[in-house]
């Protein structure tokens, strides 16, 4: 397990390992009894009630969502969860996404971003500023943190989606005749255009694709999607 943002006595943030088992949320279908357990486990173990904790149905999307209550536990077509609420835990699940956490420590305000290539040039990080902001943070208040995710050494992209970068050309490497993209430079860049003070902002440099600590979907091609989760929440 790892835990982020520790310096911060009223959060608790924290991801997965592989160590862990597979934690990714299916919905009614029985091939997740076993990720279930995993899950349970794993609530226990960072000493959270599992029903405290809201999830997200992902789809690689820009929606985010404001969590006013616990009467949704499992939120669909989401990529983003943010709340103001003390007491709720906002997860999701990542396997060479990247887990980007979002704290406003001024007016105790929490957001949690599933970051793939889409959502990223799509605006997920944006998204979950906005919501954050309508809720009353100041973008200079925010601290934020990036899990691991699938680094530049080995997010490889062909032609076909080569457009979708418009903008962000500095951040793609050619080597050996192929292309690489730098996604966390891209989310680092998006931040600071928001307003997210440099000092505000850490990361975590793992790539899940070279560690062995994490799942990773381009790496493991899995037949289902084996997934680390990440949490954040502001206990009672």
């Amino acid at each position: 397990m790892k835990m982020y943002m520790e310096e911060f006595n009223n959060l608790q943030a924290v991801l997965s390992e592989r160590a862990d088992g597979s934690m990714r949320l299916f919905f009614n279908e029985p091939i997740g009894e076993q990720n279930d357990e995993n899950r349970a486990r794993f609530f226990a173990k960072c000493g959270i009630e599992p029903g405290k904790v809201v999830s997200a149905r992902l789809i690689n999307g820009t929606n985010v969502k404001i969590i006013n209550d616990l009467s949704q536990a499992r939120i669909t077509n989401t990529d983003g969860l943010v709340t103001d609420k003390k007491g709720i835990f906002l997860s999701l699940t990542v396997a060479d996404c990247i887990p980007v956490y979002f704290f406003d420590s001024r007016k105790d305000i929490i957001g949690l971003a599933h970051a793939g290539w889409r959502g990223i040039v799509g605006g997920i990080i944006e998204n979950t500023i906005s919501k954050m902001k309508s809720l009353g943070s100041d973008p200079r208040d925010i601290s934020v943190q990036l899990g691991p995710g699938i680094n530049e050494c080995h997010f490889e992209i062909k032609e076909d989606i080569l457009d979708q970068f418009k903008g962000y050309e500095k951040f793609i490497f050619r080597k050996n005749e192929k292309m690489f993209v730098d996604l966390k430079g891209i989310i680092l860049k998006q931040l600071e255009n928001a307003g997210i003070k440099v000092e505000n902002i850490q990361n975590d440099p793992n790539c899940t694709f070279c560690s062995s600590k994490y799942f990773s979907f381009r790496r493991d091609k899995p037949p289902f999607t084996e997934a680390m989760i990440a949490i954040i929440g502001m206990p009672n």
